[in-house]
């Protein structure tokens, strides 16, 4: 079963493993937020 974290950004639960959980020292977030990320770089 894959954990359940809360995004950062939006709040929003999402599943991640918690090998990413640990890479990513816990600041992680949903694909909403991520893309509106990536739009504001370009």
């Amino acid at each position: 079963m894959v954990p359940i974290f809360k995004c950062l950004i939006c709040r929003k639960d999402i599943e991640r493993s918690t090998k990413t959980f640990w890479n990513k020292k816990g600041h992680l977030l949903c694909s909403t937020c991520l893309d509106n990320i990536d739009k504001k770089k370009f």
